[in-house]
């Protein structure tokens, strides 16, 4: 029997775009005027070279952030505002569950995974749930001509990774969930001669913006404002047509595929003694409530 030789996989590198859920303080001007709320999509600057360029040319603006550090002096970062609402291609087969206790439960984590989610407990006090998914991103371009104002979606090439942490993991989970729900009716609306498969989670742009504000904490809440999917209830064949891929989706999405999973893999055990799927400790449980409790922002950024 031949024992075989394995070959060594380089995970492929994705951007991190990260959401505001206005506890976060940002100045709109770097180096000028007030640090007030914001909400919306960012991503830090000079992380990676091809995306800052394409951002540049897409004429996205850059603004600070002001991140708090616990024990120590707040630090200013600069960003690039990508706005309140984008479009997500999610590589991805779908959650395998409603809730992200059940997505960890051990007889779902490896499902989980292998739906290109990468998702895990937090350890020790204060630690929280961690999400992230990757996929295509859309950024809107505002133009205008003589027959008015008009909006034109820019595709990204390569992944981007969105991250989130406690609650809003819940909320991601959510949207994806969604996403899954418009899908699915875009099975029963899709030309079958011309599309005989179901439609896959990646073919129909997941449009992701700020949902409806909520008070979460207990006892001493902090107001957050959550991200959810910007889908309507009642979907129609024109809606969909809005947000069907572009070709070249199809083509990145097959090709990254086995990455994707490969690093929601180790996103999701890599580095943890734990069982997956473990639930956590009473402990880690606690710090996360009493985190909430004390009105922290916590659930802003992942």
């Amino acid at each position: 029997m031949a024992i075989g030789r394995n070959k060594i996989r380089h995970l492929v590198d994705a951007i991190t775009i990260q959401w505001a859920n206005g506890k976060s303080e940002a100045r709109l001007t770097p180096g000028s005027g007030r640090f007030v709320s914001h909400v919306g999509w960012y991503a830090e600057v000079g992380r990676d070279d091809e995306f800052d360029r394409f951002v540049y040319q897409a004429g996205v603006p850059q603004m600070e952030i002001r991140h708090s550090r616990q024990g120590a002096a707040a630090q200013i970062v600069r960003h690039w505002n990508l706005g309140e609402q984008l479009r997500f291609f999610p590589v991805t087969s779908g959650p395998v569950a409603t809730t992200v206790a059940a997505s960890l439960s051990p007889r779902n984590i490896a499902a989980t995974i292998e739906a290109g989610i990468g998702l895990r407990w937090g350890r020790g006090e204060g630690e929280r749930s961690k999400m992230a998914i990757r996929g295509y991103m859309q950024i809107r371009r505002r133009s205008r001509s003589d027959a008015g104002t008009h909006d034109e979606w820019l595709l990204y090439p390569r992944l981007v990774q969105i991250s989130v942490r406690s609650r809003m993991t819940d909320e991601l989970l959510a949207a994806l969930v969604d996403h899954v729900r418009v899908c699915e009716i875009a099975d029963t609306l899709v030309d079958r001669s011309k599309h005989p498969d179901v439609i896959h989670c990646y073919e129909l742009a997941l449009p992701l913006g700020p949902g409806q504000e909520e008070q979460w904490g207990k006892g001493e809440t902090t107001t957050v404002m959550p991200i959810a999917s910007l889908h309507p209830e009642t979907i129609d064949l024109s809606y969909l047509r809005s947000l069907w891929r572009p070709d070249q989706v199809v083509e990145m999405a097959l090709r990254d595929w086995p990455d994707v999973q490969a690093w929601a893999r180790e996103f999701s055990i890599g580095g943890h003694a734990e069982t997956p799927g473990q639930m956590p400790t009473d402990d880690a449980r606690a710090g996360e409530e009493a985190a909430a409790a004390n009105g922290r922002a916590v659930y802003a950024d992942a």
